[in-house]
């Protein structure tokens, strides 16, 4: 419960270069959030429907969406009802027009005493699809056919319903350039969940998208039991939204770092989890102190040269540990006289070095 209570209470985040602490709520991104928020949900639900004094005949919660039967009489005071349970959280209605109304992505139609499905979408939507001719992996275009289409098989629920949307899908999929044999070829089919068979564990390794060289690693390591995950690299988010501040070079986590002399050629090659202003202050320290088990403070110790401080540079980041070894072995080899030993870097690796240098 401390470890809990630690999550959900020690929220901070940066914005326009000062932090700030979040007091209520929890934090978005987090996996706990989910959970803290289902709970906070479930409590609010079974309080609220244990304490309203007339009987609600259907009741269906996804996460905070609610779709809810009462007389017409009694809805606003059961709305009343619900947002007295929680000051912080109030919901708001919305009433069926002409027996309709939307739930999540489903419109439901209320006929005598059934209720109806087909699909629902927003006023706002414009039919804009993963366009076949667009920078992206044909996998990830094969999977928007499959998913739409197979949305329609789960949600409509009626024959004419779903020839009706397959209809409109059909146009909408020809306005982003979609072929009709790819269309047909990727169209979910209810046998191809029973067709998958279980091979054993798979790896998934996820790789840049290059259009080309991509489709062939991913052919390659098949046999193997790799599936390949293909990352577009440039996207509309990243292009456009810029939705966290940005550290700077010094403050940034995971470091590969260089570290030059004033009175020779050598330089340091370092790598740090922290930020680099932090390791700096610790080479310093180091160097003040005579310390040789540090490279650059036995340096300073051996030459009475002077380390150039002020020019410490961040070569790259990496925050994952494994990675930094490589790159920090990778930059000392580039170096001609460095400072500090690295592990040894594999053959191709070597060859590669040889070249550069000699270039």
């Amino acid at each position: 419960m401390d470890l809990l209570n630690l999550c959900l209470t020690s929220t901070y985040f940066q914005y326009n270069g000062k932090h700030y602490k979040q007091l209520h709520g929890t934090a978005m991104g987090p996996p706990v959030s989910v959970v803290v928020a289902e709970i906070v949900m479930q409590n609010i639900e079974e309080q609220a429907l244990a304490t309203y004094t007339r009987t609600v005949p259907l009741w269906l919660r996804y996460v905070d969406d609610t779709f809810t039967a009462v007389h017409k009489d009694g809805i606003d005071d059961f709305h009343e009802h619900l947002n007295r349970q929680n000051a912080d959280i109030q919901f708001t209605k919305e009433i069926e027009e002409n027996g309709k109304i939307p739930f999540l992505d489903c419109l439901v139609i209320r006929d005598n005493n059934k209720l109806k499905t087909t699909i629902y979408r927003k006023p706002t939507h414009t039919d804009r699809l993963l366009d076949q001719s667009s920078y992206n992996p044909t996998s990830h275009k094969a999977t928007t056919i499959r998913t739409l289409t197979r949305r329609a098989q789960l949600v409509c629920d009626s024959p004419d319903s779903l020839q009706d949307e397959t209809d409109y899908l059909n146009n909408v999929f020809s306005k982003n350039n979609y072929n009709t044999d790819f269309v047909r070829r990727n169209t979910h089919s209810n046998t191809d969940s029973n067709s998958q068979t279980n091979s054993g564990p798979v790896t998934t390794a996820t790789i840049p998208y290059i259009r080309g060289t991509s489709e062939t690693i991913a052919r390659i390591l098949q046999p193997y039991n790799i599936r390949v995950a293909h990352k577009p690299i440039t996207t509309l988010r990243r292009l456009l939204t810029n939705v966290k501040d940005k550290d700077k070079p010094e403050d940034r986590q995971g470091a590969v770092y260089k570290i030059k002399c004033c009175d020779c050629q050598a330089s340091y090659i370092g790598e740090t989890g922290r930020n680099l202003s932090t390791r700096l202050t610790e080479h310093k320290r180091a160097t003040r102190n005579g310390d040789v088990n540090n490279h650059i403070a036995e340096h300073h110790l051996k030459t009475k040269h002077q380390i150039d401080w002020d020019s410490a540079t961040c070569i790259t980041y990496s925050t994952d540990y494994y990675q930094r070894l490589t790159l920090e072995s990778w930059f000392t080899n580039l170096e001609q006289t460095p400072l500090n030993r690295s592990q040894q870097l594999p053959a191709p690796y070597k060859r590669l070095i040889d070249e550069i240098k000699q270039n």
